[in-house]
């Protein structure tokens, strides 16, 4: 199915989430040459729930700071601009999961845990490949099955035929969600990650995170994605639907340029960092 068709299919749906509003204007401000500490911190402080968990951030054993940070401003010079977007980011989408009423098969946090893991695996992928920006990779690996959310929420009996395609087949589930919708989620998310006016490096991790087509399009911040999610499935870490771990593709191991050496330290690193993001973001 082309673009323009699952496009056509997201216009014909009755309120389709939006973006929170504090995170639209955090990253309205972040964009703008003129913000400052001030009132990135203003902007935070709107909301006490994000106000008490970046604070919680700055003060887990990660960093590992002697005295208790307790200033907003202190804390945001800390974790960076970024780290602080997708702090907000993770927290918008865990209320945008709740407000989706799914079928009875999908269970939201589940799927929210896996979500945050391939995000948090993606990260650690990225920074020992060295990338640019580990957090815009963070960014990718937690919208990457955000197709799926929207499937579940305003297609619910299609979903549910879905899963147990998947459970009565083994199929991937973007072969499943092929039979049965004609596109797959992640078709889906990236037209939902278009309006949303994500970057199109953004886009595009959402896109090819399966690398269902081959390797068109592959590069670091992709492949990082594609091996986090395979990643967070083997570990355990909540669970996305599939009823089988997929293999990693040869070639995004060889893009990512990191040697099987180093996965036992980035699985350790993956599992310690996934705890201390989950203990925090169920936190209220």
């Amino acid at each position: 199915m082309k673009f323009s068709d699952v496009e056509q299919i997201l216009g014909s749906l009755d309120k389709l989430p939006t973006l929170p509003v504090i995170y639209t204007k955090l990253l309205r401000l972040l964009q703008s040459p003129d913000s400052t500490i001030h009132a990135i911190s203003n902007i935070i402080a709107e909301d006490q729930v994000i106000a008490a968990k970046v604070l919680q951030f700055v003060n887990s054993a990660f960093y590992g700071f002697p005295q208790r940070i307790g200033s907003l401003q202190r804390a945001i010079v800390i974790l960076g601009f970024n780290a602080i977007k997708n702090l907000v980011l993770a927290t918008s989408v865990w209320d945008l999961f709740q407000k989706v009423q799914a079928g009875h098969q999908f269970n939201k946090e589940s799927f929210w845990k896996h979500s945050i893991g391939c995000a948090v695996a993606s990260r650690v992928l990225a920074e020992a490949a060295d990338l640019k920006n580990p957090e815009d990779v963070f960014t990718g690996g937690l919208l990457h099955d955000i197709g799926k959310i929207i499937q579940a929420g305003y297609f619910a009996d299609q979903f549910n035929r879905v899963i147990d395609l998947v459970d009565q087949t083994g199929l991937p589930m973007v072969e499943a969600e092929k039979r049965v919708f004609g596109f797959d989620h992640a078709q889906i998310g990236t037209a939902v990650a278009t309006r949303w006016r994500f970057p199109q490096e953004t886009v595009n991790m959402i896109a090819l995170h399966h690398l269902s087509n081959g390797t068109t399009g592959l590069n670091k911040t992709i492949a990082a994605v594609h091996i986090g999610n395979v990643l967070a499935m083997a570990l355990g870490l909540g669970y996305s639907g599939e009823k089988h771990v997929p293999f990693v593709h040869d070639k995004a191991w060889e893009t990512l340029g990191l040697g099987l050496g180093s996965l036992e330290l980035v699985m350790d690193k993956v599992v310690k960092l996934y705890k201390e993001n989950i203990s925090i973001l169920e936190s209220s």
